[in-house]
């Protein structure tokens, strides 16, 4: 996938006076804040714009697919309202905005810098009228009602995730995502939080099938990618030569009333042999296993065989 033209335009236009060697050394301590937890990235100009550059696309493309999961299974209004929360600048309201029509945005973010670069980046866009609340999301207010709200790599830089989820449920929220990165660390976040949703009375919607006890446990963890081309830009930054960059991401997603029941997800790559295709799924019975579907089964071999890591699966 690609971001959306008027946002890689934006970014373009905001970046281009930077030299590309500023650049590329704030990138390089961009990553290691992330690699260390360093807090928030958002204080530091070169970092803000090493992170439209090098960050946005990745974070974007992970909450696009997450969110293209979540409307398989999930009947959303025909225009909803957004509640982005940590959305530094709006990265995760963008993707929204590439699926949904929204009928009001609202952006909570503790950065007045993260702010004014989100209003840049959305100056004549669909994103113009979003309002933006600067406030930290430790703050115990009630969260305004939305149709959708999303916490996106945001979760993990708080001390105070349990309080948070609690407050943001009872909130008059309906549908609740929550992404973090594709890590053990970042599977173990959404795991806790995962069973804190189930314990508050929420409806599992994605990824799992199921409400029981998260059957991934060990040093294994659940995790899924995203696929993003690159730009020019994005290449010299991440001083790759690949065409695309693959996010990896864990999720989970949640509402207060259920949405349509899978009999499973399939949770590694789907291994394609001539004849037959080996899948590993997380089933509605809260269990992991592995389905062979062989030629001969015609309808389900075909299936099978267009399915892709991520994907909801029937039979």
């Amino acid at each position: 996938m690609q971001l959306p033209e008027e946002l890689q335009t934006a970014i373009d236009r905001i970046i281009e006076k930077t030299p590309s060697t500023a650049l590329k050394k704030a990138r390089e301590a961009l990553s290691f804040d992330y690699r260390h937890g360093c807090g928030s990235v958002f204080e530091d100009e070169g970092k803000r714009l090493a992170y439209i550059g090098a960050r946005m696309p990745a974070t974007f493309g992970a909450v696009f697919k997450a969110l293209e999961k979540l409307k398989e299974l999930y009947a959303f209004p025909s225009s909803i309202r957004l509640l982005d929360l940590g959305a530094g600048p709006g990265t995760a309201s963008w993707a929204a905005a590439s699926l949904f029509n929204l009928d009001k945005a609202i952006l909570i973010e503790k950065s007045q810098d993260a702010i004014a670069l989100g209003k840049e980046l959305a100056r004549g866009s669909s994103l113009q009228k979003a309002e933006w609340i600067c406030r930290s999301l430790s703050d115990s207010e009630v969260f305004p009602e939305a149709d959708l709200a999303i916490l996106s790599y945001a979760a993990g830089e708080l001390g105070n995730q349990e309080e948070l989820i609690e407050r943001l449920y009872n909130s008059p929220v309906h549908f609740i995502l929550v992404v973090e990165p594709g890590t053990p660390q970042g599977f173990l976040l959404i795991r806790k939080i995962r069973q804190q949703m189930i314990d508050l009375g929420a409806n599992l919607i994605a990824p799992c099938p199921h409400q029981f006890a998260c059957p991934i446990q060990g040093s294994d963890w659940c995790h899924f990618a995203s696929r993003i081309e690159r730009t020019r830009l994005h290449r010299q930054l991440k001083e790759g030569t690949l065409g695309h960059e693959d996010e990896k991401f864990s999720y989970v997603a949640a509402a207060k009333t259920p949405g349509l029941k899978i009999k499973g997800r399939l949770v590694r790559h789907v291994q394609k042999h001539s004849g037959h295709v080996r899948m590993t799924l997380c089933t509605d019975g809260g269990k992991l296993e592995e389905k062979v579907v062989s030629r001969g089964q015609k309808e389900l071999y075909r299936r099978a065989r267009d399915s892709e890591w991520g994907d909801a699966w029937n039979w």
